[in-house]
């Protein structure tokens, strides 16, 4: 079966509804107490400009995860750590925004779970990538 733009788009969809689209700094951010003195504060301020970059890029991994599993042809493995990564710098700068706005930080535990939680719907949602679909690979050529 071949890999059509719409099959692409479907796995892009549904990726996107499976991981969220905001990044935990955003969601970080957004659940302060904007009341709280620190919020105010100078150090929170520029704290909380990490949270629109994480925003940013999350979007962008959104879309390009699956377009470079799509023309990789699966190589999951390198997608599946540079997203472990870029979640695990998300996580740490949420905790730093939380602590510096006077907010909460989750835990490393916390945060552990979460990266892999991540990592591994990255994973799962790999069956629909050209290469691990049935009838793909060297065999079917």
């Amino acid at each position: 079966m071949p890999w059509s733009p719409s099959r692409l788009v479907l796995t892009s969809t549904l990726l996107a509804a499976v991981t969220g689209c905001a990044s935990q700094s955003e969601m970080t951010a957004i659940r302060l107490d904007r009341d709280n003195p620190k919020f105010k504060s100078a150090g929170c301020q520029d704290s909380l400009s990490s949270a629109e970059t994480h925003k940013d890029i999350k979007k962008a991994r959104t879309i390009a995860s699956p377009v470079l599993l799509f023309f990789s042809g699966g190589l999951l493995l390198p997608v599946v750590v540079a997203n472990a990564g870029l979640d695990t710098v998300d996580h740490v700068d949420a905790a730093k925004i939380a602590e510096s706005c006077g907010g909460t930080p989750q835990t490393k535990g916390e945060m552990a779970t979460d990266v892999a939680v991540g990592a591994a719907v990255g994973f799962a949602t790999s069956a629909l990538t050209p290469g691990n679909l049935p009838g793909a690979g060297l065999a079917s050529k």
